[in-house]
């Protein structure tokens, strides 16, 4: 397994002095009791800091409304679990017997990123980080359109406001701790509704109404 990890470090373009330390990272709940979910938790935190710290370097000139957007984009679901398939996590993963002949869920590739970014955080500092972040975030950044910039929830709103349509309502359905998840559904009306994931309410709302949008081609502007 220390052999494989080598190929993994190769494109993170880090070596863990501690392997083991990146081995738990890997290790999903489901596999051991030593997991990689206080990793995760450090490596959330981490991520943040160091994507503010790249948005007030790249946009040093802009309000804190539009960097806190950025950063809601940037550290998304969606561009996590883009970032950990560039690196192949799902090569590398650890887990329990009951993801066995399964599809591995994409949010625990963008966990397990998470997870990397705190035992690295915990090894070396934040200076590692930096070069990691600029090398895979800078690119994400460049490839935000305008109408990115925008929250998924206000678009929609401002869809069924312009269309005088009832305003969609967002219910949590439950919190999935297999995929350390929430779970929200988003309604207009008893045929247009959509399922959204994420680490907390406000994640999962935000992946409801963009699943809801790409549904019905809204298309801001």
């Amino acid at each position: 397994m220390k052999k494989k990890l080598a190929n993994l470090e190769k494109d993170l373009d880090y070596t863990f002095k501690d392997k083991n330390l990146l081995i738990k990272a890997l290790t999903h709940t489901s596999s051991s009791q030593e997991n990689n979910e206080v990793l995760e938790f450090l490596g959330d935190s981490v991520l943040n800091l160091i994507v503010t710290e790249l948005l007030l370097e790249k946009f040093p000139n802009e309000n804190e409304g539009f960097l806190s957007l950025m950063r809601s984009k940037l550290v998304s679901r969606k561009i996590l679990n883009k970032i950990a398939n560039g690196f192949k996590l799902e090569e590398f993963l650890i887990l329990g017997e009951s993801f066995k002949n399964q599809k591995i869920p994409e949010d625990l590739l963008g966990n397990a990123l998470e997870a990397i970014l705190g035992s690295i955080f915990l090894e070396k500092g934040l200076q590692p980080l930096r070069k990691i972040f600029k090398k895979n975030f800078n690119k994400e950044i460049s490839l935000l359109s305008k109408s990115d910039l925008k929250n998924s929830k206000t678009i929609l709103q401002e869809y069924c406001q312009k269309n005088k349509f009832n305003l969609p309502t967002y219910n949590q359905i439950k919190k999935d701790e297999k995929l350390n998840s929430f779970i929200v559904i988003c309604r207009l009306n008893k045929d247009l509704q959509s399922l959204g994931h994420g680490k907390n309410l406000k994640c999962a709302e935000q992946d409801a109404a963009e699943k809801l949008i790409k549904e019905i081609k809204i298309i801001n502007g």
